[in-house]
């Protein structure tokens, strides 16, 4: 068995992809050229001769997985020559801009996303790009605006490499694009899932195209139980999947421990040593089914979009990708059913995972401490601000999670609960159970997405606030410059107020009003006014005022010396 898939690996190495300098390159796309901005209302492709020789690319393919066009014979890209590739019927329309190659079948960009490929004349893949239309502004993706590559020494990196034109005509056919490279940087991989795709094989997703010459290194990938690589190949198009061939079959039952290092940008030199990262690895467990919904945002800032996290409360590997999300109809019946992440995703026991359309404004908004577990997908239903259902089941449409939200769940004192994510507090309790969710805490920013809740558990103790220190000298000398003010509370959810007042009973500052507050957490202060003034030596009150929905109000009183250098 071992020598077939030996073979079966070196058979799937001839569609890696090729030298990852990429000497010939798809630079630019315009895959919705309607309304016209000032170019041919037709789609084109264009292709770049980044090296520094002349390359004869006749009998190149280019597709878009469903149509294949061939180029023509005798065809020669000279070094830094640009090819524009149009609809045969429109290749009069594009002469202004350089040499152009009508194809007929043309393979259509479609405006929702697609995949341009790159075939040389031994079907061997020399270039892909993924259109994604999720690049363009509001006001661009209405239309008649190209992705232009930012920087083709960087060809093989897609994250950070493609933006939609500058130019006043809504693209660059045929020269050199619009885009600054000065702001382009190259993305550094990170390791962020892994899975068994067979007994015998592990996938590693990774956050950018890896150097093929390190993801090749079996060396770079080390089991802590008794698993090796004993060969790793690059997973075309796109160059951020690995594949491991293992020396053993896995356990099913067990879940592996892997550490990746040695990784680098897909363009430079493959580091010798680097960042480690380590995953879970293990084969999916089909009888899984304590995948959980954990927190919710529903009402985003305007513009915004929402989000949803799911936590994995039971022990076997899910793969996400056999999940569906959706609502229920009037009727009571499933509806708006979507698969639930766009391609293979693992989860495993304590893990979080983020859906939401837009994960970069989910990071612009909310203090996210592991990008990783954001996937961006448009599969979740609309979710309205006042009430709603959300439905999480398997791919046959057995139940495994069920939320009929309602804004009402939200601090009964809070006024605007726009941008404010519901968090669930216990995730041994019941989902529909109204008072197992709350808003989530103010010093986590009203929302927690990938990970522990804010409001998540209960401690032992009495409620209290205290010090860390009973002086502290704001004088920007590194040393007790802030007053911490903890505070930890049995029940999470409270209401925190605290006011600042000087030895003569002068309210100086209100540091916080009517803030969500979590079970544990912190405030600070830095010793100025509620005009950002410094105030003098002295001994100050603080007073916090808590208030929890069940009714419960209490007051603490600390005094701390604030001292400064004159």
């Amino acid at each position: 068995m071992w020598k077939w898939m030996l073979c079966w690996m070196s058979l799937l190495n001839a569609e890696n992809l090729a030298a990852q300098g990429f000497p010939v390159a798809i630079s630019e796309l315009m895959g919705d050229p309607l309304p016209s901005i000032g170019l041919p209302s037709e789609e084109y492709i264009e292709l770049t001769n980044v090296s520094d020789k002349p390359i004869n690319i006749s009998g190149w393919m280019i597709s878009n997985h469903l149509t294949q066009s061939r180029l023509p014979d005798s065809l020669v890209i000279a070094p830094g020559e640009y090819l524009l590739l149009c609809p045969g019927r429109a290749i009069d329309l594009f002469q202004e801009f350089g040499r152009c190659i009508g194809l007929r079948p043309f393979p259509v960009i479609s405006n929702a996303g697609d995949t341009i490929l790159l075939y040389d004349n031994a079907a061997k893949l020399m270039h892909a790009v993924a259109y994604t239309p999720a690049l363009f502004t509001t006001d661009q993706a209405t239309g008649g605006w190209s992705l232009e590559l930012v920087n083709t020494a960087y060809a093989c990196q897609q994250t950070g490499n493609w933006a939609p034109s500058s130019n006043s005509r809504g693209g660059s056919p045929g020269m050199p694009n619009a885009q600054d490279t000065e702001w382009f940087e190259a993305v550094q991989p990170q390791a962020i899932n892994a899975w068994g795709s067979s007994d015998s094989t592990v996938r590693i997703l990774f956050s950018a195209a890896v150097n093929q010459a390190a993801a090749e290194r079996p060396g770079n990938y080390r089991f802590k139980e008794d698993l090796k690589a004993i060969k790793a190949r690059i997973v075309a198009p796109f160059g951020r999947e690995v594949e491991l061939l293992l020396n053993k079959e896995m356990k099913k039952e067990q879940i592996y421990s892997l550490t990746v290092t040695g990784m680098g940008a897909c363009a430079e030199q493959p580091a010798t040593t680097g960042i480690e990262y380590t995953l879970s690895v293990g084969l999916a467990d089909a009888g899984e089914k304590t995948v959980r919904i954990n927190e919710i945002l529903f009402d985003p800032a305007p513009g915004g979009k929402t989000y949803v996290e799911l936590l994995h409360a039971g022990n076997g590997p899910v793969n996400l990708a056999r999940l569906q999300v959706g609502s229920r109809g009037s009727n009571g019946r499933l509806s708006r059913l979507r698969s639930l992440v766009p391609s293979t995703r693992f989860l495993y026991p304590g893990e979080y995972l983020v859906v939401s359309e837009s994960v970069g404004w989910v990071k612009q908004q909310f203090h996210v401490k592991f990008p990783a577990r954001l996937v961006e997908s448009k599969a979740l239903p609309p979710l309205s601000i006042t009430s709603g259902q959300l439905v999480l089941v398997e791919e046959d449409s057995s139940l495994l999670d069920e939320l009929h939200y309602s804004a009402d769940w939200h601090h009964p004192q809070l006024r605007n609960k726009k941008n404010i994510a519901l968090e669930r507090k216990e995730i041994t309790q019941e989902t529909q159970q109204p008072d197992n969710w709350s808003s989530a805490a103010m010093h986590a920013g009203y929302g927690t997405p990938g990970y522990q809740n804010s409001q998540s558990g209960e401690l032992a103790g009495a409620d209290n606030f205290f010090l860390e220190t009973e002086g502290f000298s704001p004088d920007g000398d590194g040393i007790q410059d802030i007053c911490t003010i903890f505070y930890r509370f049995r029940q999470a959810g409270s209401l925190t107020s605290i006011r600042i007042y000087d030895r003569r009973g002068i309210l100086k500052r209100v540091l916080v009003n009517n803030v969500i507050s979590a079970a544990a957490g912190k405030f600070l202060w830095d010793g100025t006014d509620a005009h950002g003034h410094k105030l003098p030596s002295g001994l100050y009150l603080l007073i916090a005022d808590t208030w929890h929905r069940s009714g419960k109000t209490k007051r603490y009183r600390m005094a701390v010396t604030l001292g400064r250098k004159y």
